[in-house]
């Protein structure tokens, strides 16, 4: 084969993969970059001599569409998500029971959206600032088979990460 054919090959083997790449950056990629490669929510827990202090944080548009089928609606195209619609939400997947068993009411104490997070924060009355506490965190799971939900504890100067998966069964936050 002469130069001349060998470089004409060449030139379009490389134009060909030029072609491919572009194609492949221009309609895959983007689904790609758009997609969370982890599953995760983010809880710091802080105990009080009065009870419990959840600051959650949360994917905007995995976190709108679970919180809407939970509410029976359809996922909204903003990530938006009613407050109330959270509160409810939150309380049904993120169970704190206090040393008697009873399960404790998380009350909302803030709920903002910043870009592509939602900010969550929750208080519970619990009596002896979290003594025979336990907790379980099963946010997303019914969404995301590979969730895993961190919740980090401060416990009385004591710090400890928790996780917490679709089969995690409830945690003991304090002795």
């Amino acid at each position: 084969m002469s130069a001349i054919v060998m470089r004409s090959r060449h030139i379009f083997l490389r134009s060909v993969v030029r072609v491919l790449f572009g194609a492949t950056c221009t309609f895959v990629m983007p689904q790609v970059l758009r997609a969370h490669a982890i599953h995760t929510t983010m809880t710091v827990l802080t105990t009080t001599p009065s009870g419990l202090t959840l600051n959650i944080r949360a994917f905007a548009d995995d976190f709108s569409a679970t919180v809407a089928r939970f509410a029976g609606r359809r996922a909204p195209a903003d990530s938006s998500a009613p407050a109330v619609d959270v509160a409810r939400y939150v309380n049904a997947h993120f169970t704190v029971h206090d040393g008697a068993g009873r399960v404790v009411t998380l009350e909302s104490c803030g709920i903002r959206r910043a870009n592509e997070l939602y900010w969550l924060c929750f208080r519970a009355v619990t009596p002896q600032s979290g003594t025979g506490v336990r907790l379980r965190n099963r946010m997303l799971t019914e969404l995301h088979d590979d969730q895993v939900n961190i919740v980090q504890v401060e416990n009385r100067g004591a710090r400890r990460t928790l996780l917490f998966t679709k089969a995690s069964a409830a945690a003991l936050l304090g002795s």
